[in-house]
């Protein structure tokens, strides 16, 4: 199951992004129960880590488990969404830290091309496609700073931001964060640290209206 992660994720992992893409897409909405025999037969494997998948999902609040009736897609409120972001522009932040005097040619040439294909989503205005191909890039970030816990911090707050950018998403705000990150883009190239990290509170909490 190969999702272009490059994070080295473990079959439950893989699993839970699995399930969180049906979630994206709207196949599974608030309130709907998700079973694991019928994950498992779909994608031909056990129920053990397909459980275990869930139980990640349940962490993140993605998920929650009610008596009597089993795993359901879960509604998630403002103010959890706000707090995520919140969490997740710290990360970044810090990435960026990390990433400082790392970014060697080859490097800037491969976030270059991610945001390249960024473009190329926006470019045709294939919405889901574009998160896709942010969710790599900002993973690049997190790649090039090298620090494994941070890595896994930003890995476990991710899941809940990406369901939030497929139900709340619409044209325009792909077409302000788009513009946002290609100056973040640009600051990164100019190893002005300082300036990318600026441009992250306003890139992610202007998404949320």
């Amino acid at each position: 199951m190969d999702n272009g992660n490059r994070f080295g994720e473990s079959l439950p992992e893989q699993i839970a992004k699995h399930i969180l893409t049906k979630i994206m897409k709207g196949d599974l909405v608030p309130g709907d129960k998700i079973v694991e025999d019928a994950v498992a037969t779909e994608l031909q494997t056990s129920r053990a880590p397909v459980r275990e998948a869930l139980y990640l999902l349940q962490v993140d609040n993605i998920v929650e488990r009610i008596p009597r009736k089993g795993t359901v897609v879960k509604s998630l409120t403002s103010l959890e969404i706000r707090e995520y972001t919140e969490v997740m522009i710290g990360l970044i932040q810090m990435a960026l830290d990390f990433s400082k005097d790392k970014w060697t040619a080859e490097r800037i040439g491969n976030l270059t091309l991610k945001l390249e294909s960024m473009t190329e989503m926006f470019a045709v205005n294939e919405l889901l496609g574009y998160q896709q191909k942010a969710t790599l890039l900002t993973n690049y970030l997190f790649e090039v700073a090298e620090n494994k816990a941070l890595s896994k911090f930003y890995r476990e707050s991710v899941y809940i931001l990406n369901v939030f950018a497929q139900v709340k998403w619409t044209m325009e705000t792909m077409n302000f964060y788009h513009h946002k990150m290609q100056k973040l883009i640009h600051w990164i190239k100019e190893n002005d640290i300082e300036k990318a990290k600026q441009m992250i509170p306003d890139l992610l909490l202007e998404t949320l209206d």
